[in-house]
């Protein structure tokens, strides 16, 4: 039987591989949070109602960005998904300003709601078998996010790490009953008025929280090192990618942006035009030449991806992406062993996961391919992945 597995594309959760057609899986707690939201917004319409001077094509609201307060909630999102008892996956989603934990039976197509919160970022999770909880990264309001530890019915147990980092996408040990990695960056602020100025590289740490022993795996001030995940034998796996430099540190960060101040305003003032000739006259003032893909046809925009701003307009413009969703220093690397040299297993890596049998996932945003022992095949292609997990 073909390798099942999990994606997140375009928001929506999706059960793919095996014999049978990719099926949906969608949230009832989110549907009817958003029944409800519509219900009530036509009962109270009058009171949002917008004034009639300011009717026409485009309106006040919509102009500066404000959401007129009858506008529908947008639509549920998922985030994150893992694999936890059998036949059973955890996820994270949202649903306008709420953010909601789950447990999902894929059998019985049943959804049991842990628990919800307002506003309350959660940057990754893993399942512990052994233990039957949930590791979460709970983003903190100071900009930090913590590991914290969940039972399987969403009650909260502690936190297991803290401090002035942003710990995020923990992943478990097979077989261990405490120990697992996860990415950890810190955080500098300023000396007046404590804000979060500047994020340090990230690095991937381990850590046994029942003996309370942590120690540092990868870590390069050159390279960010995100994402990891560790296989039943040891071998460390992670995407690799440069780090980003403040704008001081970049050579010839001065004259670049003089001699490229002209070019900016023109993009700038031509983007400007262009979304009123797409807003009017329903067609963009430059045609591309070429085939397009459909995905590629929606790249009017940006995606927060890993801590990082994608401009989608680069996957097809700038050679470096080659039509995929992040450049080709996206490196997905495994390292065998502490002494070990990491190799690169494969590059333009967005996402990846590993199957119980050591079996790599990864995608290139669009494309899903499975890796062992050195061969790689292609799953599938789809329009934007935004996470997988294996089963």
């Amino acid at each position: 039987m073909a390798q099942e597995f999990l994606s997140i594309t375009n928001g929506e959760l999706w059960l793919r591989g095996g014999e049978a057609a990719p099926v949906q899986i969608e949230s009832p707690f989110a549907r009817e949070l958003i029944q409800r939201e519509a219900d009530s917004r036509r009962t109270t319409s009058w009171k949002h109602a917008e004034r009639e001077e300011s009717k026409g094509m485009l309106s006040g609201a919509a102009l500066w960005g404000r959401g007129g307060g009858g506008g529908a909630m947008a639509p549920a999102r998922f985030h994150h998904v893992c694999m936890g008892g059998p036949r059973t996956i955890y996820y994270v989603l949202s649903v306008g300003r709420t953010v909601g934990l789950f447990r999902y039976e894929l059998d019985d197509k049943r959804e049991i709601r842990l628990f919800h919160r307002q506003q309350t970022p959660i940057l990754g999770m893993a399942y512990v078998p052994e233990t039957r909880h949930l590791v979460l990264s709970i983003g903190q309001p100071d900009g930090t996010a913590q590991l914290e530890v969940f039972d399987e019915e969403g009650n909260a147990k502690g936190a297991i790490t803290g401090g002035d980092s942003l710990d995020a996408a923990p992943a478990v040990m097979p077989g261990a009953a405490s120990t697992l990695v996860y990415q950890s960056c810190g955080v500098a602020r300023h000396p007046g008025n404590g804000m979060v100025v500047a994020m340090a590289h990230s690095t991937v740490n381990w850590l046994d929280y029942k003996s309370a022993q942590m120690d540092s795996l990868l870590d390069d001030p050159e390279w960010d090192y995100i994402v990891p995940r560790i296989a039943a034998d040891g071998t460390l796996y992670a995407i690799r990618r440069p780090v980003e430099k403040p704008a001081h540190e970049r050579a010839g960060g001065v004259v670049k942006d003089t001699l490229m101040m002209p070019l900016r305003l023109g993009k700038a003032i031509f983007g400007y035009l262009n979304f009123f000739s797409m807003i009017y006259g329903k067609e963009p003032l430059r045609s591309a030449g070429g085939p397009r893909t459909p995905e590629l046809d929606q790249d009017l925009g940006q995606l927060w991806l890993h801590g990082r701003m994608i401009e989608l307009s680069k996957v097809r413009n700038d050679p470096q992406y080659a039509g995929n969703l992040v450049p080709g220093s996206w490196q997905l690397i495994a390292q065998e062993g502490r002494r070990a040299s990491p190799r690169v297993v494969a590059s333009h890596v967005a996402h990846f996961d590993l199957a119980p049998d050591g079996t790599v996932l990864f995608s290139n945003g669009y494309d899903i391919f499975a890796w062992s022992r050195g061969e790689q095949r292609k799953l599938d292609r789809q329009a934007l992945v935004e996470g997988l997990a294996a089963l």
